[in-house]
């Protein structure tokens, strides 16, 4: 494949998991917690880290078109986006009289996964972009 092929091919590889992975999280808050209202607040914690990871890896895919300098600052970016994602979630969830704990669970579960993927995704198109498996 030529270089600009195996680069849509990676981001499509890790957009499929980071669905899968929010697919995996979504089942999780759905079933795991017994009460409805930790449900809710846990679904919405897997909910907005799954959106920040969808517009964390849509930044990457643009940045490094770039270059790896303006993917590191994407990071920064969306380091800023999820610290609003997560105080926002918390005052929501919070203000209905839900408690924290799932919403965190939530989050953070599907974050850290997230993140691994959003990392993989540029040492692949940066790889790529290099010309080789170095």
């Amino acid at each position: 494949m030529t270089g600009k092929g195996a680069k849509k091919d990676s981001f499509g590889a890790h957009a499929g998991l980071e669905a899968g992975v929010a697919v995996v999280g979504v089942a999780i808050a759905a079933l795991l917690p017994k009460l409805v209202e930790d449900k809710v607040a846990a679904l919405w914690g897997v909910g907005l880290a799954a959106l920040s990871g969808a517009v964390a890896l849509g930044l990457n895919r643009r940045a490094l078109r770039h270059d790896l300098n303006a993917a590191l600052k994407v990071v920064g970016v969306v380091f800023g986006l999820r610290a609003v994602s997560v105080l926002a979630g918390l005052l929501g969830v919070m203000s209905r009289g839900m408690a924290a704990l799932p919403f965190v669970a939530g989050f953070f579960g599907v974050y850290f996964a997230l993140q691994l993927i959003e990392v993989s995704y540029v040492i692949a198109a940066s790889k790529s972009a290099a010309g080789g498996d170095e």
